[in-house]
This record gives structure tokens, sequence and C-alpha cells, in this order.
């Protein structure tokens, strides 16, 4: 399951960092451009919710890939929509500190419909994708902006991120299911990537956030 679960990260990080890089262009060109893009994404992440929602409940392990695939572009394309896009016109702050409650509301009924098996697998992904990125990022984020950027607290949360992630990487590769293998993966990439955020945000090494100037 290691190679494919490599598979998997690289193919997500791909899309996130194509998200990534069409949003940066987007705001260097203006509003409008913005808007269009995020319109696109917003199309892109509801037609792939669609995808994900109509699996059969035949198929092999295959098939199980492509529509958790599908789950997981899903929830990348509505954050960026949403958590990105959306912010970044100030039409909502969605990693402001006071959304913690909705924020803390969505993530326990996602950890329930998870556990419970409510929804597919493609859907789960989908949801848990999206949930996981903005409980990432509104840490961070408001650590950041609240507490400043060097401040203590954010050494041991990137330590346990950091953490957190190597666990993901050897689950990665016992995991016995297509699904597990996945999720076990998107989290590496999801928490790795935070680690990253938190170095790049300490200006460290250079980052994506160069783009920005």
């Amino acid at each position: 399951m290691g190679k494919k679960g490599l598979k998997t990260l690289f193919f997500v990080l791909l899309i996130f960092a194509t998200t990534y890089m069409g949003l940066v262009g987007a705001y260097q060109l203006g509003n409008w451009a913005s808007i269009l893009v995020g319109i696109i994404f917003l199309g892109i992440g509801i037609w792939l919710i669609f995808k994900a929602a109509s699996r059969s409940v035949q198929g092999g392990a295959s098939n199980a890939r492509k529509y958790n695939y599908y789950g997981i572009f899903a929830g990348i394309f509505l954050w960026a929509f949403i958590g990105e896009v959306m912010e970044h016109l100030e039409v909502v702050k969605i990693a402001s500190w006071y959304m913690w409650p909705i924020l803390g509301l969505i993530t326990l009924v996602t950890v329930l419909v998870g556990v419970k098996r409510y929804l597919p697998h493609g859907l789960m992904f989908a949801v848990g994708t999206f949930n996981a990125i903005w409980f990432l990022h509104f840490i961070m984020i408001n650590q950041y902006e609240l507490l400043g950027r060097n401040h203590w607290i954010t050494y041991p949360s990137c330590i346990i991120l950091l953490i957190a992630a190597i666990f993901f990487g050897f689950k990665m590769t016992s995991a016995q299911t297509t699904s597990e293998n996945m999720a076990y993966a998107l989290a590496l990439l999801l928490t790795g990537w935070s680690v990253l955020e938190y170095i790049w945000g300490w200006r460290l090494i250079p980052g994506p956030w160069m783009l920005h100037r």
C-alpha cells in the first residue's frame, strides 16, 4: 500500500498546488479575476461532489479509489472558493477566531458521521478534506494573527503536526484497504503541508508567500 499511498499523495499535491497557483495569479490580476476563478472552482467542486455521490455499491478497489479522488478534489476546490476566494474578497472571514463555534460543530458532526459511516466514502472524503483544511488553517492563522508569528505556542504546534505526519506516513504503508490508505495519505499531506506553512511563516526558508509580493 505504500506505493499507492505515495501515488495518492502526488496527485492530491498536484491539484493542491495547481489551485494555489491559480489563486495567486487571479489575486494579482484583480477582483474580477478572483471572482471568475472562484466561480470556476465552485463549479468544479459541486460537479465533483455529485460525481463522488454517484458511486454504486459494486466495484473494486480501483473504482473506490476513483470516487475517493472525486471527494478529495471536491473538498480542495470548495475550500479554494469558500476559504480562499471569499476570504480574499472579504465576503466571509472563515478563518477568524469568532468562527470557532461553527468550525467546532462541523468538526464534531464530521467525526460522528465518519465513525458511523453514514456517508459513502467519496462524500466523506469531500467533507473530511474541507473540514481538515479549515481546521488546520484556522489554528495556524489565529496563532499568527492573535499571538504573533514567533510566539512560543507555534513551535510545539509545528512539532505536534510533524509527529502526526510521521505517524500518518507509517499508517499509510500498513493500511489494509484502499480508502484507509488514501485517508492516511491525505492526512500525511495536510499535516506535512501545515508544518511547511509554519516554517514559511517564520520566514526560515523561502516559500509560496513570496508569490504574493
